[in-house]
């Protein structure tokens, strides 16, 4: 693994200094003046003191730059990119930027890069991203905020881009089906496997940061724990995300993965509460059944008088 830290508290390097001259730089602070009101003072100073950003990638050269101006403009007080094997010019677009870059010469793994980010983090909240889905800076902070004001999890409300029941595939049914195991049926098809989504350092650490690894499971504990988990802002991540050649095979093997990860999740919850979890059998006499052969028995013995006796 090779690491490349930052240069400079706040600095990005991705340009040279401009020679200032003539009205340009009025032009420029100009447009900058549109963006102030991202952020007033206090969440700009909570940003710099307490939020990390963690960023997977794997060859995402066409995106990760969009991504990171994006997140500068929350400036956090770090910004964590997990490459893993990339072959293109992601370590090199990423590096331009004020990020702590952990690179692997090989791929890590769905949401391994998650669970190492997390744990190198500093910052009070974890805000987790992709690097091949850009999204604005304003939509990111509320999530951010939701850990801020008590949110231990903040998750991305996908729930109104399933109005098409075409969107609702097997994928989707084993986010929605967790969640009323849960007891959440609110939370519908939001699910931490998906991206945006933050929450608190300290509780990915009670967690386990090896249970970030499959997000199911440890949606599963923390909601099983009684923890806050709420939906945030709502970006729609199932038309944005990139398609990657695994994705397009007819045994999705990512589809897979996934309703593993629902599977394990389930397995936890069984061994915590019982095989059918908090859906109490409640209508069937089963002891009944172990009694069978004496019933039959006793039904030799017995006749049914005509209703018009």
């Amino acid at each position: 693994m090779i690491i490349y830290k930052p240069k400079r508290k706040g600095q990005v390097t991705k340009r040279k200094a401009m020679v200032k001259t003539g009205k340009r730089p009025a032009k420029k602070k100009a447009a900058r003046r549109k963006r102030l009101p991202l952020l007033d003072s206090l969440q700009t100073r909570q940003n710099m003191q307490r939020l990390s950003v963690i960023i997977p990638v794997r060859d995402e050269e066409r995106t990760i730059g969009k991504v990171l101006k994006q997140v500068v403009r929350l400036r956090p007080k770090e910004i964590i990119v997990i490459a893993n094997g990339s072959r293109d010019r992601t370590i090199q677009i990423a590096t331009t930027y004020n990020v702590t870059c952990l690179s692997y010469p090989f791929p890590l793994g769905h949401d391994v890069g998650r669970a190492i980010g997390a744990k190198e983090a500093s910052g009070d909240v974890l805000l987790f991203l992709d690097g091949d889905i850009v999204i604005p800076a304003e939509r990111l902070q509320r999530f951010v905020k939701a850990c801020y004001l008590g949110a231990d999890i903040s998750l991305n409300n996908v729930n109104r881009f399933f109005n098409n029941t075409a969107r609702i595939d097997a994928v989707s049914m084993a986010k929605s089906y967790l969640n009323r195991l849960l007891l959440r049926p609110d939370l519908g098809f939001s699910s931490m496997t998906a991206v945006p989504h933050a929450m608190k350092r300290s509780v990915a650490a009670w967690l386990g940061y090896d249970s970030l690894m499959v997000p199911p499971l440890a949606q599963a504990k923390a909601i099983l724990q009684g923890m806050r988990v709420v939906q945030s802002a709502s970006v729609d991540v199932l038309r944005t995300n990139r398609k990657r050649i695994i994705n397009q095979k007819t045994n999705n093997l990512v589809k897979d993965l996934i309703l593993g990860d629902h599977m394990e999740a389930l397995s936890f919850l069984q061994s915590m509460k019982s095989e059918r979890v908090f859906f109490f059998d409640q209508l069937r006499r089963r002891h009944i059944f172990g009694h069978i052969g004496r019933t039959a028995k006793l039904a030799s013995n017995h006749f049914v008088l005509p209703n018009d006796v």
